[in-house]
């Protein structure tokens, strides 16, 4: 038996209620399959039916596949068959990876569904592309007297013998969808058909198959398609596809020479169809898979700490939720790397310095700087530890001599002898130090232990992060104005010291609890005089990079202004502007997709706020606000008209 992909399956509620079961596979930009008639997620991962079209669609993409309602590990028991429930479960599915704009591929009675939502959701449709798909069912064809008794009687089998233990019945259907298949591609489709669904279901559906009409909404779409059909194809006639291509306005149509209804892998015409959709979506022939490859567990040197730092950047920026699923697929039985991912994530989910560098572990063991509660060092007493960042460990202290409360970042033991990051550490204590603003957090002393340990002091304040506030759902309108009115306040202190921030999330944004929003660490800045990042070096979280700083592209002050926009965006709605699995997707979706708008999914959020924050998001640089004090003043106007009007 082959062995499955490495895929997690996760479940989404359809708008019925209805229990939906999807799988991604592979990296990349997104491509979404639309569920078919005979369809189970684990089954299709060793099925010699399926096993190629999964992995030569997910080499280039992240291909989304689920089972629709009545099928595979989707709900069985359902009530409702119909074209409209089965692009609700599609449009349920979308929604749950947060999906914005994707190519959409349909095959048989995907077609249909899949054509109905591109003409519902027209902007999340970059491409359509259809196989062995028709747009009206066999109750709108004109058909003759033996083709519509045959359909009875196909009907008629599926309901009764579809359940049996002898294959006999499936085989018919077997010779239908895969006639050229081998002794072992038809034993597989044969227990395909037993296992996917219920023979009732099986034949409602078929049913409700032939009434399928989509004519009428293939006219109207105003997408890039692409149209496949087998010439020889006993299941749906190729006339059918010829008809579709006909329908929608501007396809491409192509003939491929083969009489299965499921191209097999090791007939001519699936290499033709390849080359036919990767040339639609762009994709070169030869094209690597944008993930690499996993390392070896056990292996050293540049190649395994590049991979380990990779992982531990897309992992980051993900839902905790997201984030087994994510390292199951990235890094697949290589159990010790993904120990070490889940490592430094336990270390890196707080604010601190740049996260992106804890990569500077590598394989090794991660140490926390060695203090313990009721330690003092020079007149700080040790109070308790209070979180972790990339390479930061920070400390609640109680400063003997003044009186005070403090915090206490220390660099870790293990990077203490490195001294590229010394030096960064270094540098935000001196960013920190020359800022003097109510919005960012001050920079009281740098000191310098015994051992050569260095560690920043600052004020200790009460209160939660953004990121806290953000994840018990969107924020009240007003409390959103005011938080970003106040970020802004800070970056124009901080832009006109020269300096930029270039990691601007919810995490770095703490809330005191009188209502102060402070920035903290600078620990990535570029100073206008001095940048000890490499050049094309990307330093961030990549949901917060602006276009430029996805692609390693020189910055100026004005990516802290798109990051700023996506804070304020994830404010108002509850998420980023911007989703991926995985930093391929997500930078693809930054540099080359549009957010959805901010009133589309918040309807009382005022006309010029959501402008507001759909100018920060600009991908061009220059046309976004000239400088964060304007966006200052616009968010304080808009507030201040909001309350005006109540």
């Amino acid at each position: 038996m082959t062995a499955p992909f490495a895929q997690q399956v996760r479940t989404c509620a359809a708008a019925d209620g209805a229990r939906i079961a999807y799988a991604t596979t592979g990296a990349g930009p997104p491509l979404v399959k639309v569920a078919n008639w005979l369809s189970h997620l684990e089954f299709d991962t060793r099925s010699p039916v399926w096993r190629h079209w999964i992995r030569e669609l997910s080499r280039d993409h992240t291909l989304v596949r689920y089972d629709e309602r009545g099928v595979g590990l989707s709900e069985r028991e359902v009530t409702e068959f119909s074209l409209d429930a089965w692009v609700r479960d599609l449009e349920a599915v979308v929604d749950a990876l947060g999906l914005e704009r994707f190519p959409l591929l349909g095959l048989s009675q995907g077609g249909p569904i899949a054509i109905a939502y591109a003409a519902r959701h027209p902007e999340r449709v970059s491409h359509l592309i259809l196989y062995g798909s028709y747009a009206r069912g066999r109750n709108h064809r004109q058909l003759s007297a033996r083709e519509r008794e045959e359909r009875e009687l196909m009907l008629r089998i599926i309901a009764v013998g579809w359940g049996n233990d002898h294959p006999a019945f499936r085989q018919v259907f077997t010779s239908l969808f895969i006639p050229d298949a081998s002794a072992e591609q038809a034993e597989w489709f044969n227990e395909l058909q037993r296992v996917s669904a219920a023979p009732e279901s099986a034949a409602r559906m078929v049913g409700t198959f032939d009434g399928l009409d989509a004519q009428a909404l293939a006219t109207r779409l105003r997408v890039p398609a692409l149209v496949l059909h087998a010439t020889g194809d006993l299941r749906i006639p190729f006339a059918e596809g010829e008809l579709l291509a006909s329908l929608l306005p501007g396809a491409r149509f192509v003939p491929l020479e083969s009489r299965n209804h499921i191209l097999l892998e090791d007939e001519p015409a699936w290499p033709r169809f390849l080359a036919e959709v990767r040339a639609f979506l762009g994709v070169a022939p030869d094209a690597p898979a944008p993930a690499p490859p996993a390392v070896p567990a056990g292996s050293g040197g540049a190649a395994r700490r590049a991979r380990l730092g990779e992982l531990f950047d897309g992992a980051l920026d993900l839902p905790a939720a997201e984030r087994a699923a994510f390292l199951a697929r990235a890094c697949g039985d290589d159990v010790t790397l993904r120990r070490e991912v889940e490592a430094l994530l336990e270390l890196a989910e707080r604010p601190g310095l740049t996260a992106r560098l804890a990569r500077a572990a590598g394989g090794g063991t991660v140490s926390l700087a060695p203090v313990r509660p009721g330690d003092t060092l020079l007149q700080y007493r040790i109070e308790e530890r209070l979180g972790t960042g990339g390479m930061g460990v920070v400390y609640r202290a109680a400063d003997t001599r003044l009186q005070r409360a403090v915090a206490l970042k220390f660099l870790p033991a293990y990077l203490s002898d490195d001294d590229q990051l010394r030096r960064r550490f270094l540098l935000e204590a001196k960013a920190g130090a020359r800022l003097d603003h109510p919005n960012i957090c001050t920079v009281l002393e740098v000191e310098q232990l015994g051992d050569g340990q260095l560690v920043i002091v600052m004020p200790c304040y009460e209160g939660e992060t953004l990121k806290a506030k953000v994840a018990r759902g969107p924020l009240p309108v007003e409390e959103a104005l005011t938080y970003a009115a106040q970020v802004a306040s800070g970056l124009a202190h901080a832009h006109a010291a020269g300096l930029i921030h270039r990691d601007i999330k919810p995490a770095n944004l703490i809330v005191t609890s009188g209502e102060w929003v402070k920035i903290l660490d600078f620990g990535i800045a570029k100073l206008a005089d001095h940048d000890l990042t490499h050049p094309g070096a990307v330093l961030g979280t990549p949901s917060y990079m602006s276009p430029e700083q996805a692609a390693g592209e020189p910055l100026d002050h004005r990516t802290d202004l798109w990051a700023l926009g996506a804070v304020l965006y994830e404010m108002l709605t509850g998420h980023p502007p911007f989703r991926g699995d995985g930093p391929g997707a997500l930078f693809h979706a930054i540099q080359q997709q549009d957010p959805a708008p901010v009133q589309a999914l918040r309807p009382e959020v005022p006309p010029a706020l959501s402008a507001l924050v759909h100018r920060l998001l600009e991908k061009d640089p220059a046309q976004r606000f000239a400088e964060a004090g304007e966006v200052a003043e616009r968010l304080r106007l808009i507030r201040h008209e909001l309350g005006a009007g109540r």
